[in-house]
């Protein structure tokens, strides 16, 4: 009976320790369509440590659940600016920019109204 509340215990701790580890957060993530989720999104999941990901194409928001102990979210918006697209902390590398297909390119003007 001692042994399976020290079980019992012990499992409930490590649950709530895991719980206490996840973090949300909502981050600017620019991007124009479809493509953009899709990279944005799969990027991050391939990712060590995020949980959940989901970009708003419409506002441009990126819901993500990560684990604060396997990636921090400064390293998150890098991860991001890395596949080319901005986020409020990170500006892509122009080289990274410059990969993206030519629907994706939310710098220019022309590509951001022909998707409204």
């Amino acid at each position: 009976m001692k042994s399976n509340f020290i079980l019992t215990f012990l499992v409930l701790l490590f649950t709530v320790d895991s719980i206490s580890q996840t973090k949300s957060e909502v981050i600017f993530v620019d991007g124009v369509c479809g493509m953009c989720e899709k990279r944005i999104e799969s990027n991050c999941l391939a990712t060590k440590g995020i949980k959940l990901a989901n970009w708003n194409k419409e506002n441009r928001m990126l819901r993500v659940i990560f684990n604060e102990k396997k990636i921090s979210l400064e390293q998150i918006h890098k991860k991001i600016a890395s596949i080319g697209h901005d986020t409020k902390l990170e500006t892509a590398p122009d080289e990274a920019y410059n990969n993206l297909y030519m629907c994706c390119k939310y710098r220019d003007e022309e590509v951001v109204k022909n998707h409204q």
